[in-house]
């Protein structure tokens, strides 16, 4: 990975702590285990578990739920996903464009497809929808 993949995040919706922050930890305090597997999945391609492992990597999330944080608390991860590529594909689309392209390219071993298939699903739907 070069030197730009280490200070900058990989992309700016979903991956948007870079491999940098997350050694240095200069904003907040990431906790284990999902700051290695944020960075080796980052580093491996497998862009599903890397995303799941940004909404773990502050703590504060049990069997998949968030616990009473931000706006909207005890929603799943995957819920909050949904909202947030949602959200994304209305107020960010040249990002969202940006993400999907990269996530075309996410290893076959991500553990976490269903996160991927989301994003994909919401790109995917009419804004009536």
């Amino acid at each position: 990975m070069s030197d730009a993949g280490i200070m900058h995040p990989v992309e700016e919706l979903f991956l948007d702590i870079s491999i940098n922050e997350v050694f240095t930890q200069t904003m907040v305090t990431f906790v284990e285990p999902w700051k290695t597997m944020y960075v080796d999945s980052i580093r491996e391609q497998r862009y599903g578990d890397a995303i799941w492992a940004r909404y773990c990597i502050e703590g504060g999330v049990e069997d998949g739920l968030i616990i009473g944080q931000g706006p909207n608390p005890d929603i799943t991860v995957l819920d909050q996903i949904r909202e947030d590529a949602v959200e994304a594909k209305m107020n960010e689309p040249g990002l969202y464009a940006e993400a999907l392209e990269l996530y075309r390219t996410t290893s076959s071993a991500d553990g976490h497809p269903e996160v991927l298939k989301i994003i994909f699903d919401t790109g995917r739907m009419n804004p009536r929808d």
